[in-house]
């Protein structure tokens, strides 16, 4: 069964290049790039020939899996450009492993993610005029599979396709770089043990948009998800959510939820986060269940330091307040530039622009 080859790469460029957006009209995700990956598949042939095309729209018949029961998974990444005009993956190895990771769990065929990785190149290094190169911003890449099978039938996929989308961003949340208010959602579960939580599928987010609607009646900018009696901390939106706080020993202890129950994306950040806390030493490093009766604790004891989420789009997210049954809770420290989640910020940002060599930063090759 053929797998992806990416020698056997067309690239097509468009005759008519679209628009560009300023950067500082730049949302998040309004705006494609001239040209997209596209990929198929078939039960019986395998992966067909890579293609490069003009963005566009994508033809299915109406009765695709992915129209009726949502048979697709996607990923997330970020291009940058450092001071030397070279652009910059951040660990993109570790998209592809996931990527995988979420087809199978979708029944979605698998594929070489390091071909796949060297077509990706080729398409950043094709729409690189589009990257801003002001910081805070990013080009966006969106890399998706969905079973393209055209039988009403629940059945296993039998035809399928990748594409790759970019688009040139700005800050996800509008107030960039600022604290944000979190309302607690145990109505609208997100997540639980046994789904779908620790894979990049489309049906763990579209039903979250009813509970952040509700977050945004409460002055929230996201829902903090939890689950079970014992309110168990999932996600921050669609984010990793981490706590940092004094155990009742005095200790301080960098939080946040383990993966073990399946309910939690492995997000690149998050894992990032984690390393270098663990190589910083400032304090224990903990994955474990957090009943949200835990951080209440911290909170009364005064322990509770810091609350920031994490995730490619937002990279790190600093929260100042979480609303809990009408209630606000707040982190205690100043959010400032000696804070621990600032100087991780910092740190990560130098290492996606480049500031600083490191075996996280990618560099797309050229292909002049």
């Amino acid at each position: 069964m053929a797998d992806i080859d990416s020698g056997q790469l067309v690239v097509k460029p468009t005759p008519r290049p679209l628009p560009r957006c300023p950067d500082e009209e730049l949302g998040f995700g309004t705006v494609i790039t001239d040209h997209m990956l596209k990929v198929e598949w078939s039960v019986d042939g395998g992966w067909g020939a890579p293609a490069i095309v003009p963005s566009g729209p994508v033809g299915l018949h109406p009765f695709a899996h992915v129209f009726h029961y949502a048979v697709e998974c996607y990923e997330g990444m970020k291009a940058y450009v450092d001071s030397n005009d070279r652009v910059r993956l951040y660990r993109p190895q570790m998209n592809m492993e996931r990527f995988r990771t979420s087809a199978g769990r979708m029944s979605l065929p698998d594929f070489n993610g390091g071909e796949l990785l060297k077509c990706i190149e080729r398409l950043v290094d094709l729409d690189k005029d589009w990257i801003p190169k002001k910081r805070g911003y990013s080009m966006y890449l969106r890399p998706v599979i969905f079973s393209t099978t055209p039988w009403l039938g629940l059945t296993q996929c039998a035809e399928a396709m990748i594409l790759v989308l970019c688009c040139p961003v700005g800050p996800y949340f509008k107030s960039g770089f600022v604290p944000i208010k979190l309302s607690v959602d145990a109505k609208y579960i997100r997540a639980w043990p046994g789904g779908t939580g620790n894979v990049k599928s489309g049906g763990n987010y579209g039903p979250t948009v009813i509970s952040q609607a509700a977050a945004a009646s409460n002055g929230c900018s996201q829902s903090l998800f939890v689950y079970a009696k014992e309110e168990y901390v999932t996600e921050a939106g669609t984010m990793n959510i981490f706590f940092l706080w004094r155990d009742e020993r005095g200790v301080k202890q960098l939080v946040t939820p383990t993966l073990d129950d399946g309910t939690i994306l492995p997000g690149v950040t998050r894992q990032s986060v984690l390393e270098l806390s663990r190589q910083w030493n400032e304090c224990e490093t903990i994955e474990r269940m957090i009943p949200f009766a835990d951080v209440l604790a911290a909170s009364a004891r005064g322990d509770l330091l810091e609350v920031f989420g994490t995730g490619t789009a937002a990279v790190i997210q600093p929260v100042s307040g979480i609303v809990y049954e009408g209630r606000e809770i707040n982190p205690s420290e100043p959010f400032d530039d000696k804070s621990f989640q600032r100087r991780l910020t910092d740190y990560l940002i130098s290492i996606q622009y480049g500031d600083i060599e490191h075996p996280w930063s990618h560099v797309v090759p050229r292909f002049d």
